[in-house]
């Protein structure tokens, strides 16, 4: 397989604090060698803001803090890789909901001060779509929040994508919140309570949309800060989940690593991380109650986006489908998705792996354990 580009837009961590780059490096180890100009490069970003973000703070601080959030935000959830994107893509097309955006979770604490530059840097140096899986992107496009909170906090899973020798502590202590105190869990709601403020102030909609595979690990949390909120699961064929791993590490690395990865580590890891995950969700999802979960099949989405989307709207009392239909019928709103990857062969072993270790999803899922039938529908315009 070839390495990935190398994007040409700066690291994620330009917009984080200072104090918060410190600590990472503290926690998760050192900056190797080879990453060094990437590291002065994100030192070079935290320091030409700081004016910014004392600013921004100052100047909206008390405003942010006030703004009212709709008390049933929606969260798209379900293990990464499983097309959290594309539903992502076309519900952000539904008026009533706010949603953060790339521009939002690159400078989360300074983007309304810096946006007309930070807009520049993107139109010059961005590409218009993800490496990892080929969905468009551009600056005001729907972005997984975890990303912003990666600026704010030490608990995001991003983290590991640049620290990937930390990767599972990561993944533990930030998705599952293992080892993390009652008051850095506090502290974490607070901070994304107050990214979901600012959100709705600056765009004028107070019903979030959300977008957060992590957010799988923390639904008791969610429900602890919006008890009325919405969840949609989306979940996709095991195999197909796994024949994902290595496309998802060799991008993310090549993109964000400070450190050098080891693919076949990392894949591992997900490998005994995704029961984890997904049997805490399976535990954890008589927690939500009745009417305020969806549960929806990648394979589903891929055919009939629009049958699938009536569904949630219906499941889920949402109002406003047929908005949301109007705006995907309109002239150039029709798009193709076409996920990287989409035709996969898994060895003997590969096969067997799967099986051994993520046996229980076949069932829990609604899947067929025989491999011969993972295959999955083309991608389709959402106005066929």
């Amino acid at each position: 397989m070839t390495e990935p580009k190398k994007s040409r837009l700066p690291h994620f961590l330009v917009g984080a604090s200072w104090g918060l780059w410190k600590e990472l490096r503290r926690r998760y180890g050192t900056v190797d060698s080879q990453f060094r100009k990437r590291a002065a490069v994100i030192r070079l970003g935290i320091w030409s803001q700081i004016p910014e973000r004392i600013w921004e703070s100052w100047r909206f601080r008390r405003v942010i803090e006030q703004t009212e959030l709709h008390p049933s935000p929606v969260f798209i959830i379900g293990h990464w890789q499983s097309g959290h994107s594309l539903m992502h893509d076309l519900m952000a097309n539904d008026p009533q909901f706010a949603t953060t955006s790339l521009l939002h979770c690159a400078l989360p604490s300074a983007w309304v001060t810096v946006e007309p530059f930070a807009r520049w840097i993107v139109r010059r140096r961005g590409q218009r779509t993800r490496y990892v899986d080929a969905m468009p992107m551009s600056a005001d496009g729907p972005q997984g929040d975890d990303l912003a909170m990666a600026n704010l906090t030490d608990l995001s899973i991003y983290h590991g994508y640049s620290f990937p020798r930390a990767y599972e502590a990561i993944f533990r202590r930030a998705v599952m919140f293992e080892g993390a105190s009652a008051e850095e869990v506090l502290a974490w709601k607070k901070c994304y309570r107050w990214l979901l403020q600012k959100v709705a102030w600056s765009t004028g909609r107070s019903r979030l949309l959300s977008r957060n595979a992590a957010h799988t690990g923390r639904v008791r949390q969610l429900l602890e800060l919006f008890p009325k909120a919405k969840f949609i699961h989306l979940h996709r064929n095991p195999y197909r989940v796994f024949a994902a791993q290595e496309t998802k590490w060799r991008s993310l690395c090549g993109l964000w690593a400070l450190q050098t990865p080891n693919i076949e580590q990392l894949i591992a890891d997900t490998i005994r991380l995704y029961p984890v995950l997904m049997q805490q969700f399976l535990a954890n999802r008589s927690l939500i109650p009745t009417g305020q979960l969806a549960e929806i099949r990648y394979e589903e989405l891929l055919a009939d986006p629009l049958s699938t989307l009536r569904r949630v709207y219906a499941e889920l009392d949402l109002p406003g489908f047929e908005t949301l239909e109007e705006r995907l019928a309109a002239p150039g709103k029709s798009q193709l998705w076409q996920l990287a990857g989409h035709d996969v062969t898994l060895t003997p072993e590969q096969i067997g792996l799967v099986q051994r270790e993520w046996g229980f999803a076949f069932e829990a899922l609604g899947y067929p354990v025989d491999p011969t039938l993972m295959t999955e529908p083309a991608a389709t315009t959402v106005d066929d």
